[in-house]
């Protein structure tokens, strides 16, 4: 039972990122967001393409050295049976074990790569939507939710707004040395770690003084898995050649999205219902 619990809550994690995707794409081909989203994408893919370029070895050397210490690690601590072991002994029976480890190195050095640069990227587009991009996107997306647009209300407890604000920072940090504590999958976990904060930094700017930190707490805390999902699919669009034109619209339309229709299940203000959800037919 807990592990179709389990799967059914990926499978309506990912319905929910696909239709918050769904629902950014639809606004994001309007030709002001489209021109500025465009812009920024150029921008930071031909900065991020000439970084690799000009130090690639700099970089190869950097993944395979932490590759190295991944596969080594899980070696040792025999998540790895196939580089532990070695028939007969001398130079010939370790022959195995090491052309082994240094084909697993290096494909995990090309795959750390490929993730550096998406990664690198999409942290970049991150970085620089909040101040080109953000006001345009939340106030377009906004038109599909009028009842947050009559909601204005201030924080009105400090150690929720605090806890709010400084969480995800608390997640990047503490996450972080977590993640690169385990062996093996440390790797995988770090990237759905910052593919979760890639968005969940988002969501201030995405709510603003529409609700109070408590009731934003409770919205994303109900979308946790969401923004996960949503983070990994923004991380693979990043690769894809045209799509990711968009990617700074999808990426603040979809944290929009992902919180306002979160805010469904939180309490609603005195006098106030709650915000209506959207749905991917055309306007």
């Amino acid at each position: 039972m807990a592990i179709k619990a389990a799967i059914d809550n990926v499978v309506a994690a990912f319905r929910e990122a696909f239709t918050c995707l769904g629902l950014a794409f639809r606004d994001s081909l309007r030709p002001g967001i489209l021109l500025r989203s465009a812009g920024i994408c150029i921008l930071a893919s031909v900065f991020w393409t000439w970084v690799f370029f000009h130090y690639y070895e700099q970089i190869g050397i950097g993944c395979g050295a932490l590759s190295f210490f991944i596969v080594y690690g899980g070696a040792v601590l025999g998540f790895l049976p196939s580089l532990s072991g070695g028939g007969g002994g001398g130079m010939a029976g370790m022959a195995g074990p090491l052309g082994m480890l240094v084909l697993y190195v290096a494909a995990l050095a090309l795959v750390m790569a490929v993730v550096l640069y998406s990664g690198a990227i999409v942290l970049s587009i991150r970085v620089a939507l909040r101040w080109v991009l953000m006001g345009k996107v939340r106030a377009r997306w906004l038109r599909h939710y009028p009842a947050l647009q009559q909601r204005a209300k201030g924080d009105g407890n400090l150690l929720l707004g605090a806890r709010y604000i400084l969480g995800p920072w608390l997640g990047f940090t503490l996450g972080t040395l977590a993640c690169l504590l385990i062996p093996l999958v440390n790797g995988v976990l770090l990237v759905m770690l910052l593919a979760y904060l890639n968005v969940r930094f988002l969501t201030p700017s995405a709510f603003a003084s529409l609700v109070s930190s408590s009731e934003q707490l409770e919205a994303i805390n109900g979308q946790r898995g969401a923004m996960l999902a949503f983070g990994l699919l923004v991380l693979l669009l990043a690769l894809v050649p045209v799509v990711n034109l968009l990617l700074p619209a999808l990426l603040a339309g979809g944290a929009c999205h992902l919180g306002y229709r979160g805010l469904n299940p939180a309490p609603s203000a005195a006098g106030a219902g709650a915000a209506a959800q959207v749905s991917l037919p055309p306007c």
